[in-house]
């Protein structure tokens, strides 16, 4: 039997202990070239990707050119760059930025301005599955016309925002389970903001949001409550601070989670951004059915992982001059596919009804999502 004492071990492997370096220890993670979008414009530009092992410190940086003639007025240069420090300081600029997802959608994300941005993130509790994190960040913008992808324009060019957010999650989900099954999610946030310093404006907003989830009748079939409410300090001179409510909000060809129907400024039936309010109260009752999974669905390392679907109505008050009541019913299902067993992609389609005093309107969307959710 070998003794501990009978074990020779070579000193000559061993290193001495150093410190860790984390700005001697930067490299060249990517450097590839891109193809994006900016609105109706190809854009032609470099990504660039530089961070230590433990990412202490993590540059990105993409700049593009529109050497195409496709939007005239439309500006050619555009720029983006984040600094992230310990995944919880952030520094930003963004110029003109591109959108990769405007190449296929209707709807542009990319737009016109300047905008920087600085923000810190932190776990209060991480402690699985409890957490309680709080992000927060100041933001100018400059030269803005536009907000909401291109579809509110402000009232004011140069306007900065201030915001926190406070969310608390106690989630959990089964063993072929397709969504979460059990517990609640808590959201509250703060907005403040302020433009022109020679002639001061200001507006602020305050929201919270309770997700609720259990399951019942049957295993895996979940049902979802959300409870939203919002006060505005109106500012008539910052009419982007307010409250813009419609939509599914899925694009033709998606980045975010499918199921977008569950943020708290969506409503499906009516068009995206069309429902404009200063106070609102909203409820939402979601029934998100058993996944249908599938055990040989596939051709050449392409599986039909499994079928979602969920039926979901809306109940919205509001102060605006538009009208106070809104009611909505919709459904989604969402077509979860496996490629060569470690990507993922998602189709999703969802049609929904919303009526008010004497309006009567309905949406529909088809949507394909590009990785995991």
């Amino acid at each position: 039997m070998l003794r501990p004492s009978d074990v020779v071990v070579d000193q000559s492997r061993f290193t001495n202990e150093q410190s860790y370096s984390a700005l001697g220890n930067l490299s060249i993670n990517t450097i590839i070239p891109v193809i994006s979008g900016f609105q109706k414009k190809k854009v032609l530009g470099l990504y660039i990707r530089l961070a230590d092992p433990l990412l202490i410190h993590d540059f990105t940086f993409e700049a593009g050119y529109s050497p195409f003639k496709e939007q005239i007025a439309a500006p050619n240069f555009h720029l983006r760059f984040k600094y992230d420090y310990k995944q919880r300081i952030t520094f930003a600029i963004d110029h003109n930025p591109m959108d990769f997802y405007d190449l296929f959608n209707e709807r542009k994300r990319a737009t016109i301005g300047d905008k920087f941005r600085f923000g810190y993130a932190n776990y209060w509790l991480f402690d699985n599955p409890i957490k309680i994190k709080q992000s927060s960040e100041f933001a100018l913008y400059i030269n803005t016309e536009f907000i909401n992808d291109n579809q509110i324009r402000v009232t004011e060019p140069d306007f900065a925002v201030a915001q926190t957010n406070l969310n608390i999650k106690n989630l959990r989900r089964s063993i072929g389970s397709g969504d979460f099954e059990f517990g609640n999610e808590f959201n509250f946030t703060f907005m403040a903001f302020g433009s022109d310093p020679n002639n001061p404006n200001f507006a602020a907003e305050v929201h919270g949001e309770w997700d609720h989830f259990l399951t019942y009748i049957a295993p895996h079939n979940v049902f979802h409550s959300k409870v939203s409410a919002g006060y505005h300090y109106i500012n008539e001179n910052l009419f982007q601070a307010q409250y813009f409510f419609g939509g599914f909000g899925n694009r033709e060809v998606e980045n975010e989670d499918v199921k977008q129907f569950r943020k708290v400024y969506r409503f499906p039936g009516v068009p995206i951004y069309s429902i404009v309010a200063e106070q609102f109260l909203k409820i939402m009752f979601e029934n998100n059915f058993p996944p249908i999974r599938f055990a040989n669905a596939s051709f050449a390392h392409q599986f039909l992982n499994h079928i979602d679907f969920s039926l979901f109505t809306q109940g919205l008050l509001i102060k605006s001059p538009l009208p106070n009541q809104w009611v909505d019913i919709g459904g989604q299902v969402n077509f979860i596919f496996k490629h060569w067993f470690n990507l993922e992609s998602t189709f999703s389609a969802g049609i929904a009804k919303a009526w008010s005093n004497n309006i009567d309107d309905w949406e529909w969307f088809l949507s394909f999502k590009i990785l995991k959710n």
